[in-house]
């Protein structure tokens, strides 16, 4: 009788074991990974951005009227390490020497003392987004229209965008034309002839500001 006991009993064992084992289901694991990270950003222009205009004669100030010179284009690009949305606004470093006042004009320098040189307008125009062609932007706020050109203008931004209303353009590699329109102003606001070799003195910072 004992061993009949015992027989059953490991017999009990091993259906129990078995049931458990059939009972298992196998397992994996899904992962989401990936890092948030800040974008580092390289700018790059030709001439390292200085819009040269060579030497200009003296003939060429009116006495009462400005004279526009013809303007001048170079390609800007901006490399990120991460994808981005990128703007930037500007800094008018020459800002009490602009001749006629206005939120797209730069100053160009003084002369004769408080005498100013003139103004110049930067356009931004053909630009791309990884390569493929883009929309641009100027705002003060996020809303804004899309558009071809984009006049960079003081207390505003200016960007990359879609064709889409108020959507920026994400992406590693910016690219676009910066067109400088530079204005030399007359004698009159010059303080008089000019007597001397005198430099144009345009300077603007470009503050960039990048994120998702």
């Amino acid at each position: 009788m004992k061993k009949h006991v015992i027989a059953a009993t490991t017999l009990s064992t091993l259906l129990l074991a078995m049931a458990n084992a059939q009972a298992a289901t196998p397992t994996a694991e899904l992962k989401v990974i990936g890092e948030l990270t800040v974008p580092a950003c390289t700018v790059a222009a030709a001439d390292d951005g200085v819009y040269d205009f060579g030497r200009l004669s003296a003939t060429m100030v009116k006495p009462a009227a400005t004279t526009a010179l013809t303007p001048m284009t170079k390609t800007w690009t901006i490399t990120c390490d991460a994808e981005t949305y990128l703007n930037f606004a500007p800094v008018d470093n020459r800002a009490a020497s602009v001749s006629t006042v206005a939120t797209t004009n730069f100053g160009m320098g003084m002369v004769n003392g408080t005498g100013k040189i003139g103004y110049y307008t930067a356009q931004m125009a053909n630009a791309t987004v990884d390569g493929v062609a883009s929309e641009l932007f100027t705002s003060a706020s996020s809303t804004f229209t899309p558009a071809a050109t984009a006049d960079i203008t003081t207390g505003l931004r200016s960007g990359w965008a879609t064709p889409t209303a108020n959507t920026q353009k994400s992406g590693k590699v910016f690219v676009s034309d910066i067109i400088v329109s530079p204005v030399l102003a007359s004698s009159a606001t010059m303080n008089g002839a000019i007597t001397d070799d005198t430099n144009l003195d345009g300077s603007m910072t470009l503050s960039f500001a990048y994120g998702i």
